[in-house]
């Protein structure tokens, strides 16, 4: 036994070193005592067997090894009867086997100096009665508990092993709680056992339920699957489980499209109708959130149903327990997907597995139970056997049997339940009574090979855990390791899976797909349904001038101004940069029109300088026939400065070119007019005019009536000149390259000038039209102004309800046919005499037709 000074030496050593479990442990020790006291307080309840090994510090080891057949009926009014603890749990067996030889392990290699270990073990048999029972034991030292008083001749435990089942653990805990002597658990992993206020001296090296759902939910978003049904137990475990899922789910994006609560032992009708609705929904992954027993009366009902196109993915309760033993639901899991703590094979575990049998412990709890199980024989004394488990055929047991290699493998596998977090609960406690000396970096038989197993604030680890694919491969079904979840990481990837190693249900090698609606392509955006949850949804297309370029986009984003979405509306492309070119047919047909013009009024020009001495030349003042003729030139020929690209320079100069071409243009006829009227004017007797008839009025008439035009085009130019523009809003796709007029209005008064003009005109020609003079020109001008006039007159209309590059083409198409008017209603007549008819350009003809 510890006396007072070993007790305060050992403390010494550990507070450097001990974490939050040492503490608890240090303090039961401290608090502990060695002396023994009567009590006349006796609970009156049978104790439980046991088994024990001496030792300098004692460890209360209680778990479940057999369970009950019938549970007896509790009437209030008697004492119920005793359970009968009578059905083997060989699964169970492993974790109580690999306790003893944890501490066998511990005695052969001693970690603390000159002391050795010993343990008091109690079957729970599945039952919290049975539990509190054992813990009472453990506590008072003796067959006979006495609440708080130690009354056996055993040191003071300093800590207790168990239980594994949650339920149990729960009451123990609370029992425990009250001395604060250490408890710790290798399974049970009910979340409020992590609450230090409720549970102050729990602790457990299995991972708490919560840590299984940020698993689960992590695989669901690798597989792409938001759309997920889930059945819990209806036991804390599962309903404080189910909750966490729900939260993990909700904050993941993953939507839950039912959520059933399974009760054990619940009536037929009620699991028809759970496992109905599993069959109607649309969602292909089902979680079951549920233990064993549950388990198998769902699947049961599952094949009942024969429901098909399932994934079923499952947690370490039931995804590593004997449901697999059941080859009826092979065919079901096949390719189904869980979660398992994460465990190692542990060093020398085989060899005693080898040496074990009765002889070298003879008192072991149900180790006779668990020969004739394993040997499929019986002991001669039948009263010490289970023979219910044992065929009748079987031989009888030596006790000198060995477990052969695949025996051993099976209960030194990595995914044996239990064996590794039973072996890490042991350890835990040693560790944090003293260093483990030998234990070297990298060597030691925890987590990662570390020396010490470490929890956190609330008593627990972080989940580690194996992701487990289970398939059938010819008569044989096995569990495959397919990746890890480590919650130890923090911000880095929890996750690695190999997802091209899992084979799925049906033998298909991709993910299955479990989602409500289908996933909007790039292009299309999500709109929520009314009344559904996130994850069901419309694809809508972008609107136009929006795109989104990923999978699932909750919204649309509109592209920069120069850019446009391709025709998929994926992405931004540059938009087309778009003018009136001299590649395209229109702008071609319009620059050869207008250089065809230009050398046809060339040529109209050289015909009048070949026959500027003849009559007809002379009669029509030859001087503004020159000019005039020019003026139409240029006029042809500024047309195509409204074809090509536009630059800075071409859209300065090509209205005012326009304008002021078209004003000489004008004016010149306008001179001719009035040179007519004056002309007859100045024939009459006494007539003043004919001081004003000659070049110098002409002159006059046109340099006035052009420099008004220049006067506004000047202002124009110096106030609101024109510049280049890149027009996104004209058509949606195309980038207009145009030249922005600078003023609207200014240029409706050029245009408006002009029409001044030619008013003037048309109006003075219309009245001299029927002066009696074979040199009249009067007609001819009439006609040119009158389709001058209509073609600027349907210009207007047609230039505002016009976009784009075609607006450029209809100014140029009037410039074109207004010029074109002019030249063939002024000179054609002229140009018919001069080359068809000389015999009409003589004075004489003209005098005489005057006649």
């Amino acid at each position: 036994m510890f006396s007072v000074k070993i007790v305060t030496l050992f403390l010494d050593s550990l507070k450097k070193k001990m974490g939050f479990c040492s503490q608890l442990i240090i303090l039961t020790v401290l608090l502990s005592r060695t002396d023994t006291q009567s009590s006349r307080c006796l609970l009156s309840m049978p104790p439980l067997p046991e088994y024990s090994e001496k030792g300098d510090i004692m460890l209360g080891l209680i778990g479940p090894i057999n369970t009950v057949s019938v549970r007896p009926q509790i009437t209030f009014t008697t004492l119920p009867e005793s359970r009968q603890c009578d059905i083997f749990r060989r699964d169970q067996y492993k974790s109580i086997l690999a306790l003893l030889f944890a501490t066998r392990e511990m005695n052969q290699n001693p970690i603390i100096p000159n002391i050795t270990l010993g343990f008091q073990m109690y079957d729970s048999c599945f039952n919290e009665e049975s539990s509190l029972i054992a813990t009472m034991q453990v506590i008072s030292g003796g067959q006979n508990p006495v609440p708080n008083y130690k009354c056996g001749p055993q040191p003071w435990m300093p800590a207790v092993i168990g239980d594994p089942v949650s339920a149990s653990a729960v009451a123990m805990a609370r029992m425990l709680g009250l001395w604060r002597v250490p408890q710790v658990s290798y399974a049970a992993s009910l979340p409020t056992l992590s609450n230090k206020l409720e549970f102050p001296s729990f602790l457990r090296t299995t991972v708490s339920v919560d840590g299984q759902p940020r698993a689960l939910v992590e695989l669901c978003k690798v597989f792409g699957w938001t759309w997920i049904g889930i059945l819990v137990s209806s036991r804390d475990y599962g309903t404080q489980g189910g909750i966490a899922l729900k939260k993990q789910a909700s904050e993941s994006g993953v939507c839950i499209a039912f959520y059933e609560t399974v009760v054990y032992a619940s009536s037929t009708q009620k699991m028809q109708k759970i496992i109905e609705n599993v069959r109607k929904s649309t969602a292909s992954a089902v979680l079951l959130f549920v233990s064993p027993p549950e388990t198998y009366s769902i699947f049961m009902e599952v094949i009942q149903q024969n429901v098909s196109g399932k994934i079923w993915v499952g947690i370490e309760t039931w995804y590593t327990s004997p449901i697999f033993f059941q080859t009826d639901f092979w065919n079901l899991l096949n390719g189904s997907i869980g979660i398992a703590k994460s465990r190692m094979v542990l060093p020398n575990f085989s060899a005693f597995l080898q040496s074990f049998n009765p002889s070298t412990y003879p008192g072991m709890l149900s180790i006779r139970q668990y020969w004739e199980i394993t040997f499929n024989c019986k002991w001669p004394l039948g009263n010490l056997s289970s023979s219910s488990a044992v065929d009748s055929g079987s031989q009888a047991c030596t006790g000198s049997e060995k477990l052969v290699t695949s025996d051993i493998i099976e209960y030194n596998d990595p995914t044996s339940q239990g064996v590794y977090m039973a072996h890490n609960a042991l350890y835990a406690i040693v560790h944090a009574l003293h260093n483990l000396l030998s234990c070297k970096p990298g060597e030691g038989a925890f987590t990662g090979k570390s020396c010490e197993v470490s929890f956190d604030a609330n008593g627990d680890i972080f989940g580690y855990f194996d992701i487990l694919n289970w398939r059938i491969e010819g008569k044989k079904g096995q569990n495959w390791k397919v990746g890890t979840f480590n919650d130890y990481i923090g911000d880095g990837q929890k996750l690695v899976l190999n997802v091209s190693a899992i084979q799925w249900p049906g033998g298909i090698g991709k993910v299955p797909p479990s989602i409500c609606s289908d996933n909007c392509p790039p292009g299309y955006r999500k709109a929520p349904l009314i009344g559904q949850p996130i994850c069901c949804f419309d694809c809508v297309l972008c609107p136009e001038g929006m795109i989104s370029n990923q999978t699932n986009s909750l919204d649309c984003y509109l592209c920069p101004e120069d850019q446009w979405p391709n025709s998929k509306r994926t992405k931004c492309i540059p938009k087309i940069v778009d003018f009136l070119s001299y590649e395209e047919p229109l702008g071609l047909v319009m620059a050869f029109f207008s250089i065809i013009f230009s050398f046809t009024t060339i040529m109209v020009l050289c015909v009048f300088l070949k026959f500027r001495h003849t009559v007809v030349v002379k009669a029509n003042n030859r001087n503004l026939s020159y000019v005039l003729l020019l003026s139409l030139t240029f006029c042809f020929l500024c047309s195509l400065m409204f074809i090509g690209r536009p630059v800075k320079l071409t859209c300065t100069i090509r209205q005012s070119l326009f304008g002021i071409t078209f004003s000489l243009c004008v004016s010149c006829i306008l001179a001719k007019t009035i040179i007519v009227v004056i002309a007859f004017k100045a024939t009459k007797p006494g007539s003043n005019l004919r001081v004003w008839v000659g070049s110098k009025t002409a002159m006059l008439v046109v340099s006035t009536s052009t420099c008004v035009q220049v006067i506004i085009i000047l202002v124009w130019m110096a106030r609101f000149p024109p510049f280049l523009e890149h027009n996104n809003h004209v058509l949606t796709d195309i980038i207009l390259l145009e030249c922005n007029e600078g003023s609207v209005a200014m240029f409706y008064c050029t245009i408006g000038y002009l029409a001044f003009l030619a008013t003037i005109s048309f109006v003075v020609a219309f009245l001299a039209r029927n002066l009696p003079d074979s040199f009249n020109e009067a007609k001819y001008i009439t006609f040119s102004m009158l389709t001058f006039l209509s073609v600027w007159s349907t210009f207007i209309p047609a230039y505002l309800s016009t976009k784009g590059k075609y607006i450029v083409a209809v100014e140029i198409f009037a410039i074109l046919l207004s010029s074109f008017g002019l030249l063939c209603c002024i000179f054609g007549p002229k140009c018919y005499i001069l080359l068809l008819r000389p015999s009409m350009n003589t004075k004489e003809y003209l005098m005489s037709k005057s006649k």
